[in-house]
């Protein structure tokens, strides 16, 4: 696992404290990830391209915006993949995330709308080695028309996990101990006192730049120890006299990203990258995280963040819906508006 380059808006971000590719950049390598998210120009009458890879016509990989608002992808002469019409509009932000396998088994272009949620992903099963040429851009301005441009020699995963950020503290039987210490196996207490058996845990170097910013939670707040960064999609518990009121039920989740509010939240984009700890349980559950309360992954999000998940298997209900009633957006900012700063966080 290792980062090759992370631009933002053209500037080439440091990878300090994660490994970074070394290698020629001819080299075959087992797996190539190229993230991009750019906003839309106006259209013109001939395809404009978003970016080239240096590679050129020899396998690399070019991505056009089509006169039709389609988005084209190509890869050498071998790869020729295009979204509907009007899949993007002027000023619409497109994140692309596309994925090159020498075995044909991972690769995926999973392009996004990232203002209207259209989304055309695809699987392509080309087993072709890719070298970092085929990514890296041919010329520099591509990495400046891009608010985000990376590119990783491992499979930066489909979708977001609930996770906590190395250092964030949870209960055990054994007292407390740092997310990154919790292995399968092991127990922990959720929220009302059980002991609970952890069945699958994961570290992921995460991009933290433009729209996959984590939320950092600031302490006191929530309960915290500390200030922890936690990823968007992590489910907080919240219970109260106002929860009952707004959601019929004393107890409820809310997302982390919905939090984003005040001194007590806000997206965090000071690091490029940042570990994040991701925890499964038998059933989902509230961990104590300190005495903040944050809800573990379940089976369907763990299978949805791999790209060929869901074909495999086919999860019970349970393990698809979260332990407690989730907010959602529009109610967890009628929350924190009746609760500003978000102090009566019980957790």
């Amino acid at each position: 696992m290792a980062w090759a380059a992370i631009w933002q808006n053209g500037a080439k971000q440091p990878l300090d404290g994660f490994a970074a590719y070394r290698g020629a950049h001819d080299a075959r390598l087992d797996t190539l990830t190229l993230w991009l998210e750019i906003a839309m120009p106006a259209r013109r009458r001939i395809p404009l391209r978003l970016w080239q890879g240096a590679a050129g016509g020899e396998g690399g990989i070019s991505v056009y915006l089509m006169p039709n608002g389609a988005l084209r992808v190509l890869r050498g002469e071998t790869l020729d993949i295009e979204t509907a019409p009007g899949f993007l509009l002027p000023g619409q932000t497109l994140v692309l995330r596309m994925v090159l396998c020498a075995h044909g088994r991972s690769d995926v272009i999973d392009a996004l709308n990232a203002d209207t949620g259209a989304r055309h992903r695809v699987r392509y099963g080309l087993a072709s080695a890719p070298r970092l040429a085929d990514a890296l851009p041919a010329d520099p301005g591509f990495a400046g028309l891009a608010s985000v441009a990376a590119i990783a020699t491992h499979v930066v995963p489909a979708s977001d996990l609930p996770g906590l950020e190395s250092g964030a503290r949870v209960a055990t039987p054994d007292g407390d101990l740092p997310v990154e210490a919790i292995r399968p196996g092991m127990r922990v207490f959720g929220a009302d006192g059980t002991a609970h058996v952890v069945r699958w845990t994961d570290a992921r170097d995460r991009l933290c730049v433009g729209r996959s910013a984590p939320v950092l939670l600031r302490a006191p707040y929530f309960g915290l120890g500390a200030d922890t960064c936690v990823t968007p999609r992590t489910r907080l518990m919240r219970h109260g006299a106002d929860v009952e009121y707004l959601a019929g039920t004393d107890t409820v989740l809310v997302t982390a990203a919905d939090l984003v509010s005040g001194p007590a939240a806000r997206f965090e984009r000071s690091r490029p990258l940042r570990r994040f700890h991701h925890i499964m349980l038998d059933d989902p559950a509230c961990l104590n995280v300190w005495r903040c309360r944050v809800e573990t992954a379940f089976l369907s999000e763990v299978l949805s963040a791999e790209d060929a998940g869901w074909s495999a298997a086919r999860p019970h209900a349970k393990d698809c819906e979260p332990s407690l009633p989730l907010l959602d957006r529009s109610a967890a900012r009628a929350l924190l508006a009746r609760d500003s700063g978000a102090r009566n966080f019980v957790i």
